[in-house]
């Protein structure tokens, strides 16, 4: 418990410390967030840049994947850059790498859990959510955050051998978010071509969890490789990087 109660104190420090000066304050994220998805929707829905035979169905499809991949994003660029933003207090305090770690993942619990309240009233008023699935997509999710946790064990240690990794993971994250199928279905080669992305399946079990009569695009056996891969990685930064790091900070 004292852990938990250290990392809760570490997490509200970072949102004091990214939101400082602030007008809105950390409202200002998730206004963001809600600012974003209403820019996509108003985009593929009222602009009927898709046909409007299927526009229904895309309006949930379009909102369960922007609601799946934001806060996904959010963990990615944050975690990556969470050792080096707290270097001095690492320096200092006796904590260790790890519980740093866990301040990102904190924070996307939180911001997925709110970002996905309006979505998913909007969904029920459409008739598209499955009630009974609300709380398995929530624990796709979480699982899915742990899932990217692997790979970011990696990613901070890398970031602070390579001073800063920021820019190259931001737009890595926006090839990501075209390689799987947020903004559009997956169809013939581009179908194949998204199978070769880590993140389409939990997508694709969140989607299905969540939309009423959804079918799986989708063999999520497909992830086995994939959660493998993160896991050698997570090993390599655990043995092989940790000695390294202490002594780059």
């Amino acid at each position: 418990m004292e852990k938990v109660s250290i990392l809760w104190a570490l997490v509200r420090r970072d949102y004091a410390l990214q939101y400082a000066g602030s007008f809105l304050g950390i409202s200002w994220m998730f206004l963001q967030n809600l600012v974003l998805i209403s820019m996509y929707a108003l985009v593929f829905l009222v602009l009927n840049l898709k046909t409007p035979s299927t526009q229904e169905d895309f309006t949930a499809y379009l909102l369960t994947g922007l609601l799946y991949w934001i806060p996904i994003q959010e963990l990615l660029v944050r975690g990556t850059g969470i050792l080096t933003d707290n270097r001095t207090l690492l320096k200092r305090s006796s904590l260790g790498i790890d519980l740093f770690l866990w301040i990102p993942f904190v924070q996307f619990l939180i911001h997925s859990l709110v970002t996905s309240i309006p979505v998913f009233i909007y969904l029920a008023y459409s008739g598209k959510l499955n009630l009974s699935g609300v709380v398995l997509g929530y624990l796709v999710l979480i699982l899915s955050g742990l899932y990217l946790m692997l790979l970011l064990h990696y990613l901070s240690r890398l970031n602070i051998l390579l001073k800063d990794i920021s820019p190259l993971i931001r737009l890595a994250s926006q090839l990501i978010f075209w390689g799987i199928p947020v903004l559009y279905y997956p169809t013939g080669y581009l179908k194949e071509w998204n199978g070769l992305n880590p993140f389409t399946i939990p997508l694709d079990v969140f989607r299905s969890s969540v939309i009423t009569g959804f079918t799986p695009q989708f063999d999520w056996i497909q992830i086995l490789p994939f959660l493998f891969s993160f896991f050698l990685i997570y090993l390599l930064a655990k043995r092989k990087f940790q000695s390294v790091i202490l002594d780059h900070l």
